[in-house]
């Protein structure tokens, strides 16, 4: 499963239908950045971006695995 989330605050997207959002608006982004003379590190700008001045990232999930327990008798 995918993840995006903020480099700078953690702010995590992970439904499906806002990373696919996400991801139609990469290229509009990018241009606002780079026309402001900025290179961008991101998909798009966090929610809290005035906060915290963040951009969403993809991440990998993690997924975690059972515990095994070894019962020695």
């Amino acid at each position: 499963m995918e993840k995006l989330v903020c480099d700078r605050c953690g702010y995590e997207l992970t439904d499906k239908d806002d990373i696919d959002l996400a991801f139609a608006g990469k290229e509009a982004w990018e241009e606002a950045c780079r026309g402001c003379g900025i290179e961008p590190r991101g998909v798009l700008p966090c929610q809290n971006y005035i906060r915290c001045g963040g951009e969403i990232v993809l991440a990998a999930s993690r997924r975690q695995r059972p515990m095994k327990f070894s019962s020695k008798g």
